[in-house]
């Protein structure tokens, strides 16, 4: 069964307007070679696009991931998907990926700023904050900060999931929260922007027009 996702149309154009943006700020500036995917199978196994940079080894095979939905105002923090539900299937999400199914070794966070509408074009961004985090330092990280909280993350899925009246539950400090004004009512793990940052080293850029 396929594992498209109520949301692709909705975010797709933006996420297309954003991925052109960072091609003329990010990739042709900042790093050594790049090569978007168009290939749609290669892009569900988590790579958008293909690139290298001189201060880190090997190719990059980068999963873009942009709040495009919060372009039109300033926000803290980024969310990490753990979960959606395709029909009546619950659906593990990007961030957990234990079938090792993604070739995804570094996400591109994104938080695209316009001057207070929607992406309805790339002219629209006007600025864009960008970290690039390796997939296997997050989650690392993750797995140290589980031993603050008495729960697992699989159980916060569980009871979000289960109880109609709880819409966030707070886990090793983090929010964690469901959406369930959206059709395929994600759960995601909202990490703030300032963690990330620290993350990434030396691998941020606040871009701009």
């Amino acid at each position: 069964m396929s594992t498209d996702r109520p949301a692709f149309s909705r975010d797709s154009d933006r996420e297309f307007y954003v991925g052109e943006f960072l091609n003329s700020h990010l990739y042709e500036i900042y790093f050594d070679k790049g090569e978007r995917i168009t290939d749609k199978k290669r892009q569900l196994s988590g790579v958008d696009i293909v690139c290298r940079h001189g201060e880190i080894p090997g190719e990059l095979l980068i999963d873009e991931k942009a709040a495009t939905s919060w372009a039109h105002r300033e926000i803290g923090t980024f969310a990490f998907e753990l979960s959606f539900l395709l029909g009546d299937r619950e659906i593990e999400g990007w961030f957990l990926e234990k079938d090792r199914k993604s070739e995804t070794t570094h996400w591109l966070c994104v938080w695209p700023r316009t001057s207070g509408g929607e992406i309805n074009s790339e002219a629209d961004i006007v600025s864009a904050e960008v970290v690039l985090i390796e997939c296997k330092s997050l989650r690392r990280w993750a797995r140290r900060i589980a031993g603050k909280s008495t729960i697992y993350l699989e159980e916060c899925i569980q009871k979000l999931r289960n109880s109609s009246g709880i819409r966030e539950i707070e886990w090793a400090g983090l929010r964690v929260i469901i959406s369930r004004n959206l059709p395929e009512q994600p759960i995601n793990l909202l990490v703030p922007k300032e963690i990330l940052r620290t993350l990434s080293g030396d691998f941020y850029w606040d871009l701009s027009c």
